[in-house]
């Protein structure tokens, strides 16, 4: 069928017998209605246990379909409802999950609007558009079809039963025999929507069948153990982790016959990307050089060497074809090789028993000894769900989660590239989210999919830059805009225009400090008066990696490390630490990044200076009263333990050091901020 059916997740179901699926033609209160009409009308119920019992369905706290409503109530017979339930038209997929709230009408008429195009599964359409997880499609089935959710890993293989089922029927359908009890013989499904199946077997087999489901990773494995090989499923699982490409691929016209490097660079590539996704890399990179594939993986802000062994040789000699092959899942050109080339695609990983999709950003440009190619690994799992979770110290927390909630004004997060301002973003945005506002944002591209944002990407080609989306914007009654960052002076005006005009504003520019913002936005034309009026704040940030806290070891750093860091010797009461290395770590030391941040809010003070159009110097001056620094949230790291002393003069500008510097007290108890 047209829009059934993919992957699995834990549910629970009943033991009933499955009631057939109905037909999009109606909706669930028509078919509820329906069904108690013929009920009343086979003088199996009377109108008041039919009323009854839909008022029961109403006020229950998750829907259920009315035959087991009546069932529960003993007002009818299992025996009777099959009966009746066969007179009766089939929903598909979509609307079953429309029916038991899994996902809206709209969202369900946007997912078939995908599939005409993408020419795919309705479930993995509603998997790529982040609208349900493998767990919610399988929830909601087993409610509305009224089977069970099985375990199949804690069921006994029983081998004997492959005599009702030969193995090409079950891999073709994904089904497989797991019980016997007398003349019922009990069937695991991936798609228990498959009438046909189900009479196919009755017919084939002489028994009763009795549909359960379950995940489609158990289905999988109980494949395996029950006829000896692998079943073909959309998420293979081998081990730890499992990686699967989702994209589409367009037609690609080649020429010769090179379907098998094709095939061995497919498989190359898919090794790869498993063993970055593995280590957690937030970028591949793949350089051509004359001795083949140079692959490099970003961990933690910086470059690694993997150990691939005999996967490097593969790579060597199959590097064009790999990189093809990447050019082929972003939709680009394989033949253009002279200019660079931007595309992205999905994959979907499972690890620890949980699968989601993983978006990766392309960027090929051409070099000297051919492409070089970077893949920017975008996991959404990543990304903080509100200012709290973002680490930073608890002054500039409560500061900063203060300013997002103003009702107008501009917020701007600053840093160079790489600091981690898009996910303070997201992050600010997740904080003020409510069902009673409105939040529209123009990306550049959409890096995280939000179902709470209402997002837009900018594409200059056909005129839709960040300029123009928030002119529309402004138009499109929203309390929250966020822009991808002001890269021109038309967005920077635009921008406090809508922040005058009683919109909260969020986006991002490049300066190396918080006060910094001012000479930039004087260089993009923005009137002195309208930056006193509609700067809220400003957050310019840094990543710095943290200490891994499963082999982290007191140790004394070398002294020409601690002169950069005391005037004299440290106070004898500060601990330092330093990651052993371990396997968490891969040996590094180092475990995930930590954002450290300075904020500027400015002061009364600082708004006369900015609208009179003081001298620099004097602005900066007065705005060290009106920020939480840096050195403050870097310090509070420092004594946690969570960063050391050589990561930090790694990364932080030398005025954030020297006034670290400044700030340590030799005073017992608790390190205060002089």
């Amino acid at each position: 069928m047209s829009n059934t059916l993919l992957p699995g997740g834990p549910s629970s179901g009943s033991s009933e017998p499955a009631e057939p699926v109905l037909t999009a033609h109606a909706t669930s209160l028509d078919a509820d209605l329906y069904l108690g009409e013929v009920l009343v009308r086979e003088d199996l119920i009377t109108q008041d246990e039919a009323d009854q019992a839909l008022e029961a369905q109403k006020q229950a706290p998750v829907y259920q379909p009315l035959g087991k409503v009546l069932v529960d109530r003993g007002l009818i017979t299992e025996r009777q409802l099959k009966h009746v339930l066969g007179q009766r038209p089939q929903y598909r997929l979509g609307e079953l999950l429309v029916r038991s709230h899994a996902i809206t009408p709209r969202q369900l008429e946007h997912a078939l609007e995908q599939q005409k195009h993408l020419k795919m599964p309705l479930g993995q359409i509603l998997l790529k558009l982040n609208y349900l997880t493998d767990e919610q499609i399988r929830r909601a089935l087993s409610v509305q079809l009224n089977i069970s959710y099985v375990d199949l890993d804690v069921i006994p293989t029983d081998r004997v039963l492959i005599r009702f089922i030969n193995g090409s029927y079950a891999r073709r359908y994904s089904v497989l025999p797991v019980g016997l009890d007398d003349q019922t013989l009990t069937v695991a499904m991936d798609d228990p929507t498959q009438g046909h199946v189900v009479e196919e077997l009755t017919r084939s087999t002489g028994k009763i069948i009795r549909l359960v489901t379950a995940s489609q990773l158990a289905i999988q494995r109980a494949f395996k153990r029950m006829y000896g090989v692998q079943v073909d499923m959309p998420v293979a699982a081998s081990g730890k982790e499992a990686v699967e490409i989702l994209s589409e691929e367009p037609t690609v016209v080649a020429t010769g016959a090179s379907t098998g490097n094709d095939q061995r660079g497919d498989e190359i590539f898919r090794q790869v990307l498993k063993k970055a996704i593995d280590r957690r890399a937030s970028d591949i990179h793949l350089e051509m050089l004359p001795s083949g594939l140079y692959v490099r993986f970003r961990m933690d802000g910086v470059l690694h060497e993997p150990e691939l062994g005999a996967l490097q040789e593969a790579c060597d000699r199959n590097a064009r074809e790999i990189i093809s092959r990447i050019k082929i899942l972003g939709g680009l050109d394989i033949a253009e090789r002279r200019r660079p080339q931007d595309g992205s695609f999905r994959v979907q990983i499972e690890r620890d028993g949980e699968v989601r999709p993983v978006d990766l950003r392309i960027s090929i440009v051409p070099s000297y000894y051919g492409e070089s190619v970077v893949l920017r690994v975008l996991d959404r799992a990543s990304v903080p769900g509100s200012i709290d979770q973002l680490g930073l110290s608890s002054r500039l927390t409560d500061s900063l989660k203060q300013l997002v909630h103003r009702p107008t004004g501009i917020l701007l997060v600053t840093g160079p590239t790489g600091s981690g301002k898009s996910t303070t973003m997201y992050a600010s945005l997740l904080t003020i989210y409510k069902p009673q506002i409105r939040i529209l944002t123009a990306e550049d591209p959409v890096e995280y999919v939000f179902e709470q944002l209402s997002q837009s990407q900018v594409n200059d080609l056909v005129g839709n830059t960040f300029a123009s989306y928030l002119r529309a914007f402004l138009r499109h009654d929203p309390e929250v805009i966020m822009i991808g960052e002001i890269r021109d002076q038309q967005t920077a005006e635009m921008a406090f225009r809508a922040a005058q005009t009683g919109h909260m504003l969020i986006s991002t520019l490049h300066t190396n400090n918080a006060v910094g913002i001012v000479p930039r936005l004087l260089d993009l034309n923005i009137d002195p008066g309208l930056m006193a009026s509609s700067l809220n704040g400003v957050v310019n940030q840094r990543l710095v990696r943290q200490v891994c806290p499963h082999c982290r070891d007191e140790y004394q750093p070398a002294p020409e490390i601690l002169r950069e860091f005391f005037t004299g010797a440290p106070p004898p009461e500060i601990k330092f630490w330093k990651g052993r290395g371990c396997r968490v770590c891969r040996l590094s030391g180092f475990a995930g990044r930590l954002i450290v941040a300075e904020l500027w809010m400015p002061s009364q003070h600082d708004r006369i200076l900015l609208a009179k159009r003081a001298h620099f110097n004097e602005v900066r001056t007065s705005a060290e009263s009106s920020t939480v620094s840096m050195a403050e949230d870097i310090k509070e790291k420092l004594l946690a333990g969570r960063t050391n002393l050589e990561e930090v003069l790694r990364v932080l500008p030398y005025e954030v050091i020297y006034k670290l510097r400044q700030g340590w007290t030799t005073a017992p108890g608790p390190h205060s901020w002089s």
